[in-house]
């Protein structure tokens, strides 16, 4: 049997799974791959049986979470670095504008055209909703457009290019681009922090048997103390994955229905 994942996350991320994926495989004595097409979606690929494992946004996993007979468990979460992550896993939403625009604070983005990947993404629309909440605004109000791009990759790029004006970016995503694209510091400037919240966790379909599930666990919370596990983690500018539970993602459903609560009032 080989174990499938896939990633819903950022597009830069795809080699570095990869990869984490063939470790993991390795070190559990596991069959393992990295499906590339993921066209049908989280939900219809767990459903289907055309994937056992998914790295994605956490929102999806409480809402699977909620279903009256889970389909998913967690196995992991990844750890970054950088002295704000204090060596927890959690991440934050970067609002970026380019380096050369006229905007530093979030005050000043009001009117302007704000980019987001797609309204079920935690990191690029729930949580910058959110933040402008504990400001005392509303999203769809502050900003004089909004556009959906589709992914992280394409906000970045409608900033670069001027098609809008500002975008929120989850963190490990943009760390990633800066890694793989140094000259991308120059170019974007981060004007406004929404966060931190739980790390986007890797999930695992309930289907699994525990034994499985536990070895694919095991695999991917020692990564970082094997040779191998430590440079693939290094190339991505990852720590370690650390191990988290369901109620780690408190924070995700809190923020969801003070959202909710926000958008109707």
């Amino acid at each position: 049997m080989t174990i499938r994942f896939a990633s819903f996350l950022g597009d830069n991320g795809f080699e570095f799974y990869r990869r984490v994926v063939a470790c993991v495989g390795e070190a559990a004595g596991l069959a393992t791959e990295m499906v590339a097409d993921t066209s049908p979606g989280l939900d219809a690929m767990f459903a289907q049986g055309m994937i056992d494992g998914a790295f994605g946004c956490g929102l999806p996993y409480v809402w699977k979470a909620a279903e009256p007979t889970p389909s998913v468990r967690l196995l992991a979460a990844p750890v970054l670095p950088a002295a704000r992550y204090a060596d927890r896993p959690i991440y934050f939403a970067d609002v970026i504008v380019r380096r050369d625009s006229r905007f530093h604070s979030l005050q000043d983005l009001r009117g302007v055209a704000f980019a987001y990947n797609q309204s079920a993404s935690f990191s690029g629309y729930v949580l910058p909703c959110y933040h402008w909440l504990t400001q005392g605004e509303i999203l769809h109000q502050f900003f004089g457009k909004m556009v959906e791009t589709g992914s992280h990759a394409n906000s970045m790029d409608w900033v670069e290019g001027g098609r809008a004006d500002c975008a929120a970016i989850d963190s490990v995503v943009l760390e990633m681009e800066m890694l793989q694209r140094p000259a991308r510091a120059d170019i974007f400037r981060v004007v406004t922090t929404a966060g931190p919240a739980s790390m986007p966790p890797v999930i695992a379909s309930a289907r699994l048997d525990p034994e499985t599930h536990a070895r694919l666990r095991e695999a991917l919370t020692q990564m970082h103390t094997t040779e191998r596990g430590q440079a693939v983690l290094t190339q991505g500018g990852v720590s370690r994955f650390a191990v988290v539970k369901d109620t780690d993602y408190d924070d995700i459903r809190r923020i969801y229905r003070a959202v909710e609560a926000g958008a109707l009032a």
